[in-house]
């Protein structure tokens, strides 16, 4: 999966690198900035969480069929 946060971090010959300290300084200097993060994360870990669930219920389902 990659989101924009994400794609920050990639660099390319053609792009412009960009310094995961300069953001991480960013984030940890704006309390609004490292709520918002700390939430998609949360998020993104739920979800993560909830496809392991199910795939674990299927797995488990067709098997003993």
């Amino acid at each position: 999966m990659e989101s924009n946060q994400e794609q920050n971090f990639v660099t390319s010959s053609s792009s412009q690198e960009v310094k995961p300290e300069t953001s991480a300084g960013k984030y940890l200097n704006d309390s609004l900035l490292l709520h918002e993060l700390t939430e998609r994360v949360y998020e993104l870990l739920k979800e993560d969480l909830q496809t392991q669930r199910e795939r674990l219920n299927n797995y488990a389902q067709n098997r003993w069929m």
